[in-house]
């Protein structure tokens, strides 16, 4: 076979791959979206909070749970409730009971979601006897993240001071912050946003 009839070999052969694979890209894409991702769940979802697009990233942040110095959680892995504060006063304390009404009402999918605080003016160990009635709360831990910067994932649209806006968010199980609800917000519209997600989510 001479050398230019075998160019033109692999140049056939080369033009059949790049077809092929052109034909199945989509139907792989396809397939990965309606069996890995909740895009599809997401899309017909009527949400009760505000969605955040596109998600921003938080990392995989350490938790500390001040009633179990030997729990090593971290947000990746599961869904997780967060609230944002200086120091955990009583708004903070009525969103902790909020959080745990709405954590309890999940039922057997509970293991699935975790309650965490971010609290950037106030030791972890300072809350212990606080939240002794608040059994599995979480907390980030601050001293290993820049917390200007982490701050400013939580800044939306309106721009006001996060610390300020007492909202609650969710967070999914790769470390995505992407939906927020006002303060004062019933419970119940969490708990249904969340039940949706859990539904359709094939992670966490």
């Amino acid at each position: 076979m001479s050398e230019e009839n075998e160019n033109i070999n692999k140049s056939n052969r080369l033009t059949i791959i790049l077809v092929v694979v052109m034909f199945v890209s989509p139907l792989v894409l396809s397939w990965y979206v309606f069996n890995y991702t909740d895009y599809l769940e997401m899309r017909g979802m009527s949400n009760k909070g505000d969605l955040i697009e596109p998600v921003r990233p938080l990392g995989d942040l350490a938790l500390i749970d001040p009633s179990n110095s030997e729990r090593k959680d971290t947000l990746f892995g599961e869904w997780n409730l967060v609230y944002v504060t200086g120091t955990c006063d009583k708004t903070c304390m009525d969103n902790v009971y909020l959080m745990r009404q709405i954590h309890a009402s999940m039922d057997k999918h509970s293991l699935r979601v975790q309650k965490v605080l971010l609290l950037t003016n106030q030791a972890t160990s300072e809350l212990k006897d606080k939240l002794v009635e608040f059994k599995g709360q979480q907390i980030i831990n601050a001293d290993l993240i820049n917390v200007n910067e982490m701050l400013k994932n939580f800044r939306l649209n309106d721009a006001k001071d996060p610390l300020k806006t007492n909202r609650i968010y969710i967070v999914d199980p790769l470390g995505n912050l992407m939906m927020s609800y006002e303060p004062n917000v019933n419970p119940r519209d969490i708990y249904k946003d969340l039940k949706k997600l859990l539904r359709g989510s094939r992670i966490g």
